[in-house]
């Protein structure tokens, strides 16, 4: 059943936005409320509320109708109808034919049994959803050291966040895996970080970018922040003058799938070259990250030498189809460094901080930048 079906894509967006700022505002108006005064209260209400906006946007995603999101119908011809005129008796055959992502293709064999299309958006809404929740519950410490709601409101805020909902659905369904990843590499717990990134890898073969970027974050911590800033200045210019992934022989290796897409050449409506706006958008949270950032605490500076190297990666793909995928695994790390920023530097006033900063980032991303 499709409960959006008469929706535009406009309209669509609209309501959403119109949601997320109710939750925004009327969300912290209760929590402030009970910061001081009702500790337990709060951190009932901040996990309560959140399952509520959480449960919302799983509806809200996997309900939608085949004309929301341009892949939401790609998917439902080239996936969906293919695999149920497959069939799931024959395994072997249904995973050989499609030869996408490993785990997203099991998603699909047992979603299509049912031969249900919404079943199958509902369920890639919560695993994305649910897993997004549960990072966002374990980087605040169970809303201890911080609103969980109001840093999943922030991930919610991101212009990209909805499209990750509705477009770029196995990039949307990897990045809280590549999260999870990111949370116990800064806890020190190497193993589980391994499993969750090995994972996200078979749902989409391009989270194999942020696992370098951590990798190499990791490798550089006695590398000084400077060299890092002439890094990121040095490819800004280099994108500038053209120099891309698209110049690199040896990615022409890669010619299936979306890694594939590193060594694009051909026709396409989407923008690409030099995007002074990405490098101005990701370069002013880098200044608010230098800026205010504790860079003598070691997940702070990990996660914002992650951010430039995400971003580098990022502007080496502005000459290829659809760079903001990739991005998207730099702007990732905007909400918890903003966290982290309030967390150290105001932790008196770590809500009302929070909230401030919170509508800041829906105002700029759902009103100034993209309305």
């Amino acid at each position: 059943m499709y409960y959006f079906e008469n929706l535009v894509t406009g309209d669509y967006h609209l309501i959403f936005k119109y949601v997320l700022g109710f939750f925004i505002l009327f969300g912290l108006l209760i929590l402030r409320a009970l910061e001081n005064n009702k500790p337990t209260a709060f951190l009932i209400n901040d996990r309560n509320w959140l399952i509520v906006f959480c449960s919302f946007v799983i509806f809200f995603a996997g309900t939608r109708g085949l004309r929301i999101g341009t892949d939401t119908g790609n998917y439902y011809q080239f996936f969906y109808l293919r695999g149920i005129n497959i069939g799931t008796n024959d395994i072997l055959y249904f995973f050989e034919y499609f030869q996408s992502d490993f785990l997203f293709e099991v998603i699909m064999y047992f979603t299509f049994f049912f031969k249900n299309f919404t079943l199958f958006l509902v369920v890639v809404s919560a695993i994305t959803n649910i897993t997004l929740y549960i990072f966002v519950r374990k980087f605040t410490n169970y809303g201890r050291s911080g609103s969980s709601l109001l840093l999943f409101l922030m991930f919610a805020s991101s212009f990209i966040f909805l499209s990750h909902q509705l477009n770029t659905i196995r990039n949307g369904i990897s990045i809280p895996f590549i999260l999870l990843g990111l949370y116990y590499i800064t806890r020190n717990q190497y193993k589980k970080s391994i499993l969750f990134l090995i994972v996200a890898f078979f749902l989409h073969r391009t989270a194999l970018l942020p696992v370098l970027c951590m990798v190499i974050a990791l490798l550089a911590k006695q590398i000084k922040f400077k060299y890092f800033l002439m890094f990121y200045v040095f490819f800004v210019l280099a994108a500038f003058a053209g120099f891309g992934f698209d110049k690199l022989a040896f990615l022409s290796g890669f010619t299936e799938g979306d890694l594939g897409k590193l060594s694009f050449k051909g026709e396409t409506t989407y923008r690409v070259g030099f995007r002074l706006d990405f490098v101005l958008y990701n370069s002013f949270f880098l200044f608010l990250m230098y800026k205010f950032s504790d860079l003598k605490d070691e997940v702070d500076l990990f996660l914002v030498k992650y951010y430039i190297l995400a971003s580098v990666i990022f502007f080496l793909n502005f000459n290829i189809p659809f760079s903001d995928r990739i991005g998207a695994y730099s702007w990732l790390i905007i909400p918890l460094a903003l966290y982290n920023v309030v967390k150290n530097s105001f932790p008196t006033q770590k809500l009302y901080i929070s909230s401030l900063i919170t509508i800041f980032y829906f105002t700029l991303n759902y009103l100034i930048l993209f309305p």
